[in-house]
């Protein structure tokens, strides 16, 4: 294996400086994925960009989520189309009455949306921005609460597509017998400190409990001048207009019988996100055709409409995972751990393990890639440490949902960010205070956990 030293590590730097400079998304992650290449490929690292442009868009890893995206994408603009977010809305004003119970009902709603992150991401934003917008709520702050209640959950309960991915890893790789996958990652569950601080620390800013910090005290106060939006409000006012167009009947079960097709179907297809939006697309083509809610054209021009919202976020998760081929060209994961393992021990090897894995999650915006390269790993070195393997399997899993999460350019931020109509930097940007608590007090808490058992 080749190495590229200190180089390996600047593809990632000069990503996220470019990232905080310009507040884009596109241009440094092309001009990342461009620096890598010539690091690693020299004079060849055109052939090598385009090499791994056309492999983003043809793997089958990545065609999945395109998929899947395009999928849940026309199945949201059908609901709005349809009058079911505008129904559920008006449903939930009725409960609604001050802007804390608006912040509640978002983090709720994210607490009952947990089968797929895809899913929480572009459902629980469609749903309550009117909610929010109502009571001055910056879409920063609701891009963040739908954010924080997103992969945190996921790994914290053992019916979700999370769960299942990571539990085949660990069979995989033999940290379980074949069939018993589920029954380790429940053993890990306890551990997972992102999970837990996440979903907490959120709830603590929702009742107020937690201050609002940095720039997303700005949004904040922009907001309370009736500017939810981070933009021109003329953009959002003609865009909702041309989405409220259609609705003729506005009904409760416009929104909720969709989402509860879409919920069934996944599970009962093991947790197959894919399929279970095929069939809930289905669904709801007939069920809003039948019920005249929408006429024949009407819903094929809603279904075009998803495919055409979600495309610049396909586009950006595209650029992501050829900038992830990239690192994998320049061995970043296995280069870090091999400068860092040095310095473990058994009592701090959870917490240095940790903060590690995050940080190159937070940098390269990966979170399942993460766990196919550092479970094989993570766990062979817990074991010659003597440390609990299911606790070293929570240190990975954690570091993968932190990145999720926190990346700047995580497919869970780019989704989050379109379905709250918040650009994705700006996104990232206003939570990264909180998600420098959560990294800090995670950290901690696999500090106390490792002395603890050491």
């Amino acid at each position: 294996m080749h190495d590229f030293g200190l180089l390996t590590l600047l593809p990632v730097l000069v990503m996220i400086v470019l990232a905080v400079i310009t507040r884009s998304s596109f241009e440094p992650l092309v001009v990342g994925i461009i620096t890598g290449c010539i690091i690693a490929y020299h004079e060849n690292f055109l052939t090598k960009f385009i090499e791994h442009l056309t492999t983003a868009l043809t793997d089958k890893s990545s065609g999945w989520v395109i998929l899947v995206c395009m999928m849940y994408g026309s199945l949201i603009t059908m609901m709005i189309r349809g009058g079911g977010t505008i129904a559920f809305g008006n449903f939930l004003l009725k409960f609604v009455k001050n802007r804390r119970g608006a912040l509640l009902a978002a983090w709720v709603l994210g607490i009952l949306i947990f089968v797929d992150d895809y899913l929480h991401s572009l459902a629980v934003g469609a749903a309550m921005k009117k909610i929010t917008d109502k009571y001055f709520i910056s879409r920063e702050l609701l891009a963040y609460i739908v954010h924080a209640t997103s992969a945190p959950l996921c790994i914290l309960l053992p019916i979700t597509t999370w769960s299942i991915f990571i539990s085949g890893i660990l069979e995989k790789n033999g940290v379980v017998p074949v069939g018993q996958g589920m029954y380790g990652y429940m053993k890990a569950m306890p551990f997972m400190m992102v999970g837990f601080v996440g979903i907490v620390l959120v709830l603590g800013v929702v009742l107020g409990l937690v201050p609002i910090l940095g720039k997303m005290k700005r949004a904040e106060a922009r907001a309370a001048t009736g500017a939810t939006v981070p933009y021109e409000p003329s953009q959002v006012v003609e865009e909702a207009e041309k989405e409220m167009e259609a609705a003729t009947k506005n009904k409760l079960s416009y929104f909720v019988l969709p989402l509860v097709v879409l919920l069934a179907t996944t599970v009962y297809f093991g947790f197959d996100a894919l399929k279970g939006a095929l069939i809930a697309n289905f669904f709801t083509f007939f069920y809003f055709l039948a019920d005249r809610a929408l006429s024949l054209r009407q819903l094929s021009d809603a279904i075009l409409k998803g495919f055409n919202t979600i495309l610049f976020p396909i586009i950006l998760v595209i650029l992501a995972f050829a900038m992830k081929l990239v690192n994998d060209d320049l061995h970043l994961v296995p280069y870090v751990i091999s400068h860092v393992k040095p310095y473990m021990s058994r009592e701090l090897f959870p917490a240095i393990a940790f903060f590690t894995l995050a940080v190159i999650a937070f940098l390269t915006s990966t979170s399942w890639d993460l766990y196919v390269i550092a479970i094989p790993l993570m766990v062979p070195l817990a074991q010659s440490l003597q440390v609990n393997v299911w606790l070293s399997v929570s240190v990975v899993v954690g570091a993968g949902a932190f990145g999720s999460g926190s990346g700047f350019f995580s497919d869970s931020t780019i989704l989050c960010a379109s379905s709250t109509e918040c650009p994705p930097m700006v996104h990232a940007l206003t939570q990264l205070p909180y998600v420098l608590i959560t990294l800090a007090l995670s950290t901690v808490g696999y500090i106390i956990v490792g002395t603890w058992m050491a």
